[in-house]
């Protein structure tokens, strides 16, 4: 199954910095799941999978995204690369026949977080926040927030929110509603504590 999810991204992806970013994530995400107890042959195949709709035009990405009855926000229009994880989730199930809906949420859920996120999940979240691709620019927070793995992971999980909402608030960008839902969920200690099984 591995082996046919591989050819697909590399397909889709090519020998770009995105498709290095992609194999980065991956191996960043198995790690993670060994920490909080997830599947690695499925949460690999979720990072495998996660970016491959990015590389679409506006255009395209609203067209599959129509064609596979996303819901499109007010938002997602406005900046179509939001639809790339749900995109790319239905061609997990269309183009590939693999129907496994903690690796269908995984993907779909990469970019924005969500309340009540199952652990495979936040594993993506997590891997694909914090990876490190050869060749990218890696500043002393991220290295910070690598550090606190394995023992304080709930840490790098609130983290990756706000790593996304300073790059968006720098580049004078909308945070996702969903995104600032899941950051005022996850901020209260104990829904942080049952997500990670320390209650």
């Amino acid at each position: 199954m591995v082996d046919k999810v591989l050819e697909f991204v590399k397909d889709k992806l090519g020998n770009t910095y995105r498709f290095h970013h992609t194999m980065a994530v991956a191996e960043e995400a198995k790690s993670i799941a060994s920490i909080i107890g997830v599947d690695a042959e499925r949460i690999y195949i979720a990072a495998l999978m996660h970016d491959t709709a990015r590389p679409l035009s506006p255009e395209d990405m609203l067209s599959e995204a129509k064609k596979y009855k996303i819901n499109i926000s007010t938002l997602d229009k406005k900046r179509p690369i939001l639809l790339h994880g749900q995109v790319a989730a239905n061609w997990l199930i269309d183009k590939l026949n693999i129907n496994d809906w903690e690796i269908y949420e995984s993907i779909c859920l990469h970019t924005t977080g969500a309340v009540n996120m199952g652990k495979m999940a936040v594993a993506l979240f997590i891997a694909d926040k914090i990876a490190i691709t050869q060749g990218s620019h890696v500043d002393e927070s991220l290295l910070n927030a690598r550090k606190l793995l394995p023992d304080e992971i709930e840490k790098v999980f609130l983290w990756c929110f706000t790593y996304s909402f300073k790059y968006l608030m720098d580049n004078y960008q909308e945070l996702h509603p969903i995104s600032i839902e899941a950051w005022n969920y996850y901020c209260k200690k104990e829904n942080l504590e049952v997500l990670f099984g320390k209650r």
